[in-house]
């Protein structure tokens, strides 16, 4: 297509380009869609168009969705993740290739710092940025070794990533030697220099609780709430007759919950009756926690600041304090509750015909468990039946769970039908003994009762964000981008080396991959099928545009449903207030920049909870030491071979130095480990005996010695190196939750 005729309905790209402002300003998305009068459809394809754009270095891509032309030294704002050897790379807000960052640019920015730098071109033609400001600092306590001498004291962190050392202020519990938590008093750009407080001593090769109070304050993640916020929470009370008024109610309707055995809260009910013309009638009431949550008060300061709650094998660092989430914001049984309501219409096919948003009042009539609605409808496993409920109160609500069965099943029909990624794979949960100690790590248990809640959720979710866009109306919604192109190729490659030949046919679809999954669904190999479709995925992020999620096969899609756990949800619920009461809306720019944070703010979540989870697994396997054990080879590098056991789901490395019968090199192009004399090869999808070799409970690693090959992996026919890809581990590439 040449310059001058456009795509899907857009002006040329030169056009465009026009249409954007000179450096160093940008226009945000909607202003510059607006200024070429394209309506809704015209501006998801511009979206697309001006990112191809940004990639290909014709425009300049700001924070969010905010774009310019690009100048001789643009600016970016992204996170900074440094390197023990004193260089860093920033992960850019927008996305595209990582920003490298000498050690001589990176003047007073730390590791995990929110930054601007301005990106300069070398003359080699590599970019590179040059910071230049402190945008918000990421980490606000640490985890280091306490030092004494005449001259002072200091902390030396124990991540190489936040530098050498930092003076700390006179410690009355801290002694010479001593492993502290410490949070910074001044940073260091303070004129006086940087300087830190030791918050507590911490146990050396603890037990599971101690090491997790490593993990958790090394990353800087929030303990305790503020004074003010936690006054706020008290000082709520339950709903008064006044704060009922103008609420729809729905105290009569059999609105029940439906949770683990575990649980302690419960933010959202449902309910579902069968129609006399065929489908159903669904509603799913979530707790209206903004009605608690003063906008710019104590409590969503302090909200806003963490983003989400964080659950670890042995506590929950919340989100919002108790009071809130395990009261008046938890629906429970018999009590009067405030509540953001949807109601679906849900065809026999599973479409949505319709969907109401509204404020109400509700009243739960039953705490169900998954294992008590899988027990009464029958659905624990394929050979299941029906089981009548002791209880005459639970059994009476019968047809409402029958209900909901029916339309969950119809729903998730229906997004089979449309393309969705339905990944299987196990998550591992940590049992815990009485002492807190690891007893065992399993498979967490699901069942379709566990699917039917989900699927409720994920319709809610996907009908209040169609309700914002068919207004036009900016919000906090969920994207997930299409894989890279390269990452799709490794897996059609792999696929067909394991005789599950995968086409995409140059055109990656959310319908395709969907239709691969169900393809490989008795699979020999499905485990690590599943496993490397999931390594090929980019991440969800948070947008105020509405765009593709590729997991989920639709184009509208948001966080709605657990506003008392994320902040993005939260934000929802004030957002569909404000239309309900033509009340004014934020500004996308304002909402721009609350998805960054939230988006910033998960992924530090996330990697606590795999940094635990890690933790509970290399002391598990402690108790392990020289036993033997089955694993599958998920991937394979210079250094070695990474494996998962089949039992316990345990992870470690099989050093490639520790192969001694022959001398392996490693293949990148095949991702294979070969053996120079006996020609053995070692690939992805090998399965292996190993014995537990050493664990690293501090850094959490587990090194394993290969006892035996059980089964050869296929070998994977090689992709051509590329000249230069996008380096991975940016804003939007690796694992992440829907």
């Amino acid at each position: 297509m040449s310059e001058s005729e456009g795509a899907g309905g857009l002006p040329p790209d030169a056009t465009i380009i026009a249409a954007l402002p000179p450096p160093p300003r940008s226009a945000h998305l909607r202003d510059i869609a607006r200024f070429l009068g394209l309506a809704d459809d015209g501006r998801r394809a511009l979206r697309e168009r001006l990112r191809v754009l940004a990639d290909a270095g014709r425009v300049q891509r700001d924070r969010g969705n905010r774009y310019g032309r690009p100048g001789a030294s643009a600016e970016r704002v992204g996170t900074l993740t440094m390197t023990a050897r004193g260089f860093g790379f920033i992960s850019a807000e927008g996305g595209g290739e990582d920003i490298f960052v000498a050690a001589r640019n990176v003047g007073v920015a730390m590791h995990r710092d929110r930054v601007r730098a301005r990106v300069v071109e070398e003359s080699d033609g590599r970019r590179e940025g040059v910071i230049v400001g402190v945008v918000e600092r990421g980490t606000s306590t640490f985890v280091g070794t306490y030092r004494a001498a005449r001259r002072g004291a200091w902390v030396t962190p124990q991540d190489p990533r936040l530098g050498e050392q930092y003076s700390v202020e006179q410690s009355s519990v801290a002694k010479e030697g001593d492993l502290v938590a410490a949070s910074f008093v001044r940073w260091p750009d303070d004129q006086d220099g940087a300087l830190v407080r030791v918050l507590r001593v911490l146990a050396v090769d603890g037990d599971a609780a101690q090491e997790t109070d490593v993990i958790v304050y090394d990353l800087g993640l929030p303990v305790e709430f503020s004074p003010e916020a936690e006054a706020e929470a008290t000082a709520a009370r339950p709903p008064s007759a006044r704060a009922m008024q103008g609420r729809t109610d729905l105290r009569a309707r059999s609105l029940v919950t439906c949770d683990p055995e575990s649980a302690k809260d419960f933010d959202d009910a449902v309910w579902a009756e069968e129609r006399a013309h065929g489908g159903w009638s669904m509603t799913v009431a979530i707790a209206d926690v903004g009605a608690y949550v003063a906008e710019d008060g104590p409590l969503d300061t302090e909200a806003r600041a963490r983003g989400t709650s964080v659950y670890l094998p042995d506590r929950v660092l919340p989100m919002l304090p108790h009071a809130l989430s395990g009261d008046l914001c938890s629906l429970r049984p018999d009590e009067d509750r405030l509540a953001l309501a949807v109601d679906l219409e849900v065809a026999p096919s599973g479409e949505i015909e319709r969907t109401t948003v509204y404020e109400a009042v509700i009243r739960s009539h039953a705490r169900f468990t998954y294992e008590r609605v899988a027990r009464m409808l029958g659905i624990r496993s394929e050979v299941d039946v029906p089981a009548t409920d002791a209880d005459p109160h639970f059994e009476g609500l019968r047809p409402v769970l029958e209900a909901l069965l029916g339309a969950s099943r119809a729903i998730r029909g229906f997004r089979k039908r449309r393309g969705y990624l339905d990944l299987d794979l196990a998550e591992p949960r940590v049992l815990l003994d009485a002492q807190g100690e690891v007893a065992d790590i399993v498979a967490a248990e699901r069942n379709e009762a566990h699917r039917l809640v989900e699927e409720c959720m994920l319709a809610a979710n996907e009908a209040v964000a169609r309700w914002f866009v068919e207004a036009d109306l900016p919000a906090i919604f969920r994207v997930h981008d299409r894989p890279m192109p390269r990452s799709v190729a490794r897996l059609e490659a792999t696929a067909a080396a394991f005789d599950a030949p995968l086409r995409t046919k140059g055109t990656i679809t959310p319908a395709r991959m969907s239709a691969w999954l169900r393809s490989v669904d008795h699979h020999d190999n499905k485990r690590i099928l599943h496993q490397l479709m999931l390594r090929s995925m980019a991440v969800a992020a948070y947008d105020e545009e509405p765009g593709l999620h590729f997991g989920l096969g639709t184009e509208e899609y948001l966080h709605f449903t657990s506003p008392i756990r994320r902040y993005p949800d939260l934000v929802v619920h004030r957002l569909v207030k404000a239309r309900l009461h033509n009340a004014a809306l934020p500004t996308a720019d304002a909402l721009g920049a609350l998805a960054d944070h939230c988006s910033r703010r998960e992924r530090i979540a996330v990697d606590a909870e795999r940094s635990v989870q890690d933790l509970y697994k290399a002391l598990y396997i402690r108790r392990h030491l020289g036993e033997s054990f089955d694993a599958l080879v998920l991937g394979v590098h210079a250094i070695g071979l990474f494996v998962q056991l089949d039992a316990h789901m345990v992870e470690g490395l099989v050093p490639a130095a520790s192969l001694k019968d022959d001398q392996y090199t490693y293949d990148e192009a095949s991702s294979e480990l070969r053996g120079r004399k006996n020609g053995q090869k070692f690939g992805v999808g090998a399965k292996v005996r190993v014995r537990v070799e050493a664990v690293d409970t501090r850094r959490r690693r587990v090194e394993f010695a290969l006892e035996a090959l059980l089964t050869s992996a296929p070998t994977i026919a090689p992709l051509p190196m590329p000249e230069r890809e996008p380096v991975k581990g940016g804003s939007r590439r690796g694992r992440s939750r829907s």
